[in-house]
């Protein structure tokens, strides 16, 4: 008798990927073939068109053009931050899922259009975040509540480039912001799975080249988070320039400690005694597999798009609210001088 099985399988996503001949779109061309079937590419790239032929996919210059030519369900979006909310409010407005690089978007009266769209058209808008699909950052969430009532956490990530930021991230039209917008997203989101939205937090900006400082795009920052109905706070610090490359998060509790650095993931307790350690040999591209073979799994799920969508536009307005009162005291000063 034959077998019903092929009438339940889901059939593979159509993708188009967009912004695909930069760095982080080749990275995720192979990774995507392997859950969905990309059928185009948009990228306006001198390389773009080779490379395109190279994946055996049709290219395109411009977004507008890929709409009448190729069929697709979901596009997978690597752009300059200040081309995100047009791309994607333009897929949406056609229909199609939009899974993308972070940020979700650059603020929060942005992010919030954006969650408008998405509704309207019942489409998903999946923010790629992998560290949300590393098994050891899986742990520290899973087992926060080991540690009793959490009052001080701590965040370093470092990069230790010894020369000033290049391309598009070195523009203030196209990245918007710093090392905030950039690689802090990450860490912000991180601590947005385990902690409500911080209500209040100040910052220093610093800036190692004098061209960085001109364009107003952050080497450095320094950030206080505090909860004062909980009594928790916390601190992150994040920069392109130093002396070594590094993350760290450490959470402190009423009946112990979590430790987090690349790979491994201990629980301690109060005196310091390890109580429960999580090693992850996997490489980078193993939580990138699981991320995107889960986003494209659930492009159609609507629970998990809400809860997301929830927690990407608590991380934007965190960023955008540092941003704007970085702003205003820089107005302020420029007042009092004048």
């Amino acid at each position: 008798m034959p077998s019903d099985r092929s009438n339940n399988v889901r059939p593979r996503p159509r993708v188009l990927v967009v912004g695909f001949a930069g760095h982080q779109g080749k990275e995720y061309l192979p990774i995507v073939r392997e859950s969905a079937d990309v059928v185009g590419g948009v990228d306006p790239a001198p390389a773009a068109a080779s490379l395109a032929d190279e994946w055996g996919f049709p290219h395109y210059d411009f977004l507008g053009e890929a709409f009448g030519k190729v069929d697709f369900d979901a596009a997978v979006v690597t752009v300059p931050h200040s081309e995100h909310f047009s791309v994607c409010a333009e897929l949406l407005a056609h229909g199609r899922h939009v899974i993308k690089e972070k940020p979700f978007a650059v603020t929060e009266r942005e992010a919030r259009q954006l969650i408008h769209l998405a509704q309207r058209a019942d489409r998903s808008v999946l923010t790629l975040l992998q560290r949300n699909f590393n098994p050891v950052f899986q742990f520290a969430r899973e087992n926060l509540a080991r540690i009793g009532e959490p009052y001080w956490f701590s965040y370093d990530y470092h990069f230790n480039l010894a020369h000033p930021t290049t391309g598009w991230r070195a523009s203030r039209e196209q990245a918007v912001g710093g090392v905030l917008l950039d690689m802090g997203y990450h860490l912000i989101d991180v601590l947005g799975g385990m902690f409500p939205e911080p209500p209040r937090v100040h910052s220093a900006f610093v800036h190692h080249y004098q061209e960085m400082r001109d364009r107003r795009l952050e080497d450095l920052v320094s950030l206080m988070c505090s909860y004062p109905s909980t009594g928790l706070a916390g601190s992150l610090r994040i920069s392109r320039h130093h002396y070594e490359k590094i993350e760290h998060l450490c959470v402190l509790g009423t009946e112990g400690a979590l430790n987090v650095v690349p790979g491994v993931a201990i629980l301690h307790s109060v005196g310091g005694l390890q109580l429960d350690r999580h090693t992850w040999e996997g490489p980078k591209t193993d939580a990138v597999r699981s991320m995107m073979a889960h986003h494209l799994g659930h492009l159609d799920d609507r629970y998990f798009r809400q809860d997301h969508l929830q927690r990407q536009l608590a991380t934007v307005r965190t960023i955008d609210r540092i941003y704007r009162d970085r702003t205003r005291e820089r107005n302020e000063l420029t007042d009092r001088c004048a």
